[in-house]
């Protein structure tokens, strides 16, 4: 079996140098084996780690669109706390409210 593969890698030159150029390398080679694994195939490769970071950065921003979103219903509410007019204006469009003398016509589009 081994004079069968040493006859293949002979009748190969190409072959041969790249094997030997491996040989002598040896630390050159386990390195770039170290990083292809880690790039491609780890459980933590970087392809990975990429994916991830993007994925926080997106929870990041709509962490903060939905603080910014609390912000402006914590002072809307707070204006309708302080301001009659506000609570009247919100109840007549959000719930239909009207006064006893009043008729509401609702137009759906």
């Amino acid at each position: 079996m081994k004079e069968k593969i040493t006859a293949y890698v002979n009748a190969r030159p190409a072959l041969r140098r790249s094997i030997d150029y491996a040989m002598r390398h040896k630390i050159l080679v386990i390195i770039l084996a170290f990083l292809v694994w880690m790039t491609f195939f780890d459980r933590n490769s970087l392809i990975l780690h990429a994916e991830r970071e993007r994925s926080i950065a997106a929870l990041q921003d709509s962490i903060a669109y939905y603080k910014r979103e609390i912000q402006r219903q914590r002072q809307y509410l707070n204006e309708l706390k302080s301001d009659p007019k506000q609570m009247e204006k919100f109840a007549r469009e959000r719930y239909n409210m009207k006064k006893k003398d009043e008729d509401i016509y609702i137009i759906k589009r």
